[in-house]
């Protein structure tokens, strides 16, 4: 599993460089999203490099397994920032899910923008998930999604709570709430993008018949 210092300090800059390196090597992988199902799959459709897209994940819903999907498929260099009131990252968890921890990199941060803005000023993450930070201000978001269009990247921000109908977000190409039902399935709801509306993911296409 790889990751990255939380603080920019001269001698943590090698881990910047390890990954770096390997963004190299990983070039000629897919850039569009891609899970391998279907219907997620055309969700998400018109998302592009250079697009942020916004979740709504309420804590306890299992929603944060539809995003992870789109991390399987020879993904580009990723990252995942994340902020879970001191909860660590557990490596079997991810892989058991078929995440290639060799090609997503993780890193604990409140305030991403402020605390590992480096890693917005470069292309080396073509994927970049800011998972429920602490301070996300709309500023940081139009940074975001500034440095996202000037370097190819597609970026997620998770947050904690059901994103609203009535309350817009100018810098998202595609806006989505996503949690798991009583049904055995996951339901997505897309409030702004091409393809509005809500509909059901099966769980077995999101888990596998092993985990039912």
């Amino acid at each position: 599993m790889a990751s990255i210092p939380a603080q920019f300090t001269d001698p943590s800059l090698q881990q910047l460089g390890s990954a770096r390196a390997l963004s190299q090597q990983l070039q000629s992988q897919q850039q569009s999203l891609r899970s391998g199902i279907e219907s997620l799959d055309e969700c998400l459709s018109q998302v592009k490099p250079g697009d942020l897209v916004e979740w709504g994940i309420p804590p306890g819903l299992n929603g944060r397994l539809i995003p992870l999907q789109l991390l399987k498929q020879d993904i580009p260099l990723s990252l995942w920032i994340y902020h879970h009131h001191g909860l660590g990252v557990f490596a079997s968890s991810w892989v058991s899910h078929g995440v290639d921890l060799t090609r997503l990199f993780f890193i604990c941060s409140a305030q991403p923008v402020k605390e590992v803005r480096p890693v917005f000023l470069e292309d080396t993450f073509k994927r970049i998930i800011i998972d429920a930070p602490q301070r996300f201000s709309t500023g940081d978001m139009a940074f975001v999604s500034q440095q996202a269009r000037q370097h190819g990247q597609i970026v997620f921000v998770i947050r904690h709570f059901f994103l609203s109908e009535k309350r817009g977000n100018p810098h998202a190409a595609v806006r989505i709430n996503t949690w798991q039902t009583e049904q055995q399935a996951f339901s997505l709801q897309v409030i702004k993008g091409r393809n509005r509306g809500r509909f059901l993911i099966p769980r077995a296409q999101i888990v596998g018949n092993d985990y039912l």
